[in-house]
């Protein structure tokens, strides 16, 4: 992302180039509106630009998409925007002009990271889904329980299925997968569901007891949204996330 076109294109064409999906934007909202549309895994936000600059584009990405890779770039490098791109999450800060060699290594060991965190991520929730397993096995319900073990373990609203043992949601029978925060909500308002859960509850549900309302409220927001996405696109498609203005968000169930 960058407001000077002659820059957008050379970047775009050398990363094209080896072999990168890439798409432009010529300033800070744009930006942010193709980030609300669609996911990418890195980002090169130059710093100083009309309008939204680089490091409010940067407080949106880490908003919508945590994952995403962020590489400052800037030929007005100062020391506080250095450390600003740092405190919020950003893999590298570069000065104009970079050599074409710079920009691709530090993309190349930026998506590396990210693939790296990513693969710990999937081999953990392996690993809970196998101890889950194994528990099961060792400790399932005694005769009689089975009932009242189904009833705890599962939750059900419309075509949507949470299982709390395995931390996992399908719909139709088909898995739909949530971050752990989106998960938390989910749970929330499942548990809840076809009534209004406050802001106060989501808000300790993603940061835990004693969080600020007031303050959470936009990450919840962007949260909603994306968990709304997710639950438009799954099979079925029949529950529904709504805001109830002022109050909360629910879950409702909608067989039409």
């Amino acid at each position: 992302m960058d407001d000077e076109e002659h820059v957008r294109f050379l970047l775009s064409e050398e990363l094209s180039q080896h072999g990168y999906d890439v798409s432009t934007a010529e300033s800070g909202e744009e930006a942010v509106t193709m980030l609300q549309k669609d996911e990418y895994d890195l980002i090169l936000v130059d710093l100083k630009m009309p309008g939204m600059d680089g490091l409010q584009v940067m407080g949106e990405a880490r908003k919508l998409a945590p994952d995403t890779v962020v590489i400052m770039l800037t030929a007005h490098a100062t020391l506080d925007s250095a450390i600003e791109t740092l405190r919020q999450g950003g893999h590298d800060y570069l000065t104009k002009p970079s050599s074409t060699e710079e920009i691709l290594s530090s993309v190349k060991k930026g998506l590396s990271r990210r693939q790296r965190l990513l693969q710990q991520e999937e081999l953990m929730r392996k690993m809970g889904d196998i101890a889950r397993q194994l528990a099961d096995r060792n400790t399932g319900p005694a005769d009689g329980e089975d009932a009242v073990e189904e009833q705890a373990r599962y939750l059900r609203a419309g075509d949507l299925v949470m299982d709390r043992v395995r931390l996992s949601v399908t719909s139709r029978g088909e898995p739909v997968h949530f971050t752990p925060s989106e998960f938390r909500l989910l749970l929330c308002l499942m548990e809840d569901a076809g009534r209004t859960v406050s802001f106060g509850r989501l808000a300790e549900a993603i940061h835990g007891s004693g969080s600020d309302e007031s303050s959470a409220k936009d990450a919840i927001s962007t949260h909603m949204w994306r968990l709304r996405r997710r639950l438009e696109v799954a099979p079925g498609g029949r529950t529904r996330l709504v805001s109830v203005r002022g109050e909360g968000y629910a879950l409702l169930t909608q067989t039409e």
